[in-house]
């Protein structure tokens, strides 16, 4: 069944989301990390190293070769990673079946990422205390690591940036064809159009003039696209095509894999090109890289006129839930500074690019 059968789903609707300052992310140290392998998987870990992460834990995970599990035929090579989900997502199972059958999905069409692999239940997640005092359980899988380099470690290029736009295309042509139910009701913060709950946050921004200009962000993205979603192709899209999250050769000029499924969803396929575009003029600096992505883009799909109209403002609201969900996370989480990398160039982007005419980003992005 395709998506595109469906009319319209609950998740374009008025979004009531939570906002809590409780801290979600998951309490464990690497030799927890490492009995949760060996009691749940039947694996015997070797080595363990923590990675970055924004709100869950994940720890990549290196096996010896004997193991008990008879749901798995070898232990990979590359290793695995472990990944202990946060509090708030935990409560939702039915979403991580979904990005667990989006990322099966994926692999069977050629696409490289991670994929989960079963734990001795034959099941692809478990609900886990992490101490014995708990009351909180937190969603652990364990998923086979997916080599690459991140984008994040690469000089930008025109090329790779085309490659980034095109990558786009081949993804949301994949996806086309996925369904999974849970995507259907999904409402989380991180999604595009759960933007005007930005206004709950606004307290964690100290300088006004940027609170006024994260406002009339808001106040135009709400005019010009939640107001008109009928004007958008809808579908499944990954949610946060990042730096961080795309995995490129070690020639650095081609996309080679993508890589956590956390904010996957269904919604205007507009938004995956929008939130790339976001990312990529932040690790490039620089608004005029915009263009080889679109470009990219367009070589294999075609913008319709009001989706030329409204990328800019698409693009800047990502990077307001970039800059101030990533305070707020910080303020939570004053040791992980992965929570703030947005910080280093975006405010200065974001003051540079919303000013802009439309002419002006027209010629500046070939639009």
């Amino acid at each position: 069944m395709s998506f595109y059968s469906v009319t319209r789903v609950n998740c374009f609707e008025k979004m009531d989301l939570p906002f809590t300052e409780k801290k979600i992310r998951p309490v464990l140290n690497d030799e927890v990390a490492r009995k949760l392998v060996e009691k749940l998987y039947g694996f015997k870990v070797k080595s363990i190293q923590e990675l970055n992460s924004y709100d869950d834990k994940n720890y990549r995970i290196i096996c010896y070769p004997e193991f008990e599990n008879i749901y798995v035929k070898n232990i990979a090579n590359e290793g695995y990673v472990l990944k202990i989900i946060n509090s708030l997502d935990s409560q939702d199972k039915a979403c991580i079946e979904g990005q667990n059958e989006m990322m099966l999905y994926l692999n069977k069409c050629n696409i490289s990422c991670s994929i989960p692999i079963p734990n001795l239940c034959g099941s692809y997640y478990s609900l886990e205390k992490l101490r014995s005092k708990d009351t909180t359980e937190h969603i652990v899988r364990l998923l086979v690591f997916c080599p690459g380099e991140i984008l994040y470690n690469a000089k930008i290029s025109p090329e790779l940036l085309f490659d980034v736009g095109y990558f786009i295309t081949v993804l949301n042509e994949a996806l086309s064809e996925f369904y999974h139910y849970s995507y259907q009701n999904r409402n989380h913060l991180w999604t595009l159009l759960a933007l005007p709950r930005l206004h709950d946050y606004l307290f964690v921004i100290k300088n006004e003039n940027d609170k006024l200009l994260i406002k009339d962000i808001i106040k135009s993205f709400e005019t010009n696209i939640v107001n008109n979603l009928d004007q958008f192709d809808k579908g499944m899209i990954h949610g946060d095509l990042n730096e961080q999250n795309i995995l490129i050769n070690s020639e650095h000029n081609k996309i080679i894999g993508i890589i956590d499924f956390g904010d996957t969803q269904y919604s205007c396929l507009i938004f995956e090109l929008s939130i790339a575009l976001c990312y990529m003029i932040l690790q490039a600096c620089d608004i005029t890289a915009g263009k080889y992505v679109i470009k990219g883009y367009t070589s294999k799909n075609k913008l319709s006129n009001y989706e030329k109209k409204i990328l800019k403002i698409a693009v800047c609201a990502r990077m307001c839930q970039s800059l101030v969900l990533g305070i707020h996370s910080h303020l939570n989480e004053p040791d992980n500074n992965y929570l703030i990398v947005t910080q280093k160039s975006g405010w200065d982007i974001l003051r540079e690019l919303w000013p802009m005419k439309d002419d002006d980003i027209i010629k500046l992005w070939g639009l």
